[in-house]
């Protein structure tokens, strides 16, 4: 970092339970900044909003989900003022897409989320997310909050474009699930607007051992 940091993230957490609420369930989380970032004042904020239904005495016990999720960036990097939100905890793949394309700063971030439990062990899930920036004259940053994909140009289109995840996810007893997934990012204008524009395909597998 180019100077000194020392700011404060004040937020608030809401969620409610489906089998209390008729299958019902939302979250809202919020969350405020102030203070400096690079010796610049620090103004900035970011939000989650979701709220989604469970079916569930259906088999399979499918959830559809519709959510949104923000934060700011920054109108003027020579304003002596940081409007971009820091992320404080980046794991964002399982929030912002599994390709990790974004980071909780200078986004708008609608998705809808599907899920299913073909068997107690078995959960499918179909999670599909389109991108905007928040603010054109500030950067696409990365998870890491820092890195930058692109760079600026504030007369580019704001749409970053979409990706979709198709995911599968099995507990074979409580030590050893398999997970295993496809993605597919299908490129917007910003990207044409700013150099290369290809779509791009991500696939995984992976075993996780609990202890």
């Amino acid at each position: 970092l180019a100077g000194d940091v020392n700011f404060v993230t004040l937020g608030t957490l809401w969620k409610g339970d489906p089998k209390k609420l008729g299958g019902w369930d939302y979250t809202t989380e919020i969350a405020f900044q102030v203070g400096t970032f690079e010796d610049k004042d620090l103004t900035a904020f970011a939000g989650h909003w979701e709220v989604g239904y469970n079916w569930l005495n259906t088999g399979w016990k499918p959830r559809i989900a519709l959510q949104y999720n923000y934060g700011t960036g920054d109108s003027n990097a020579k304003d002596g003022k940081v409007g971009t939100f820091q992320n404080l905890f980046p794991t964002n793949h399982l929030f912002y897409g599994f390709m990790d394309t974004t980071g909780w700063a200078n986004m708008h971030n609608p998705q809808i989320n599907l899920s299913l439990w073909p068997t107690a062990k078995l959960k499918l899930m179909l999670d599909y997310h389109l991108y905007w920036m928040a603010d054109t004259a500030d950067a696409w940053y990365r998870v890491n909050g820092v890195t930058r994909v692109r760079p600026i140009n504030a007369n580019a289109s704001s749409y970053r474009g979409s990706e979709l995840d198709v995911t599968a996810i099995y507990k074979v007893n409580k030590n050893l699930s398999l997970q295993a997934g496809y993605s597919v990012f299908f490129a917007g204008a910003y990207l044409d607007d700013t150099g290369a524009a290809d779509d791009a395909h991500f696939g995984y597998a992976q075993i996780q051992i609990n202890f």
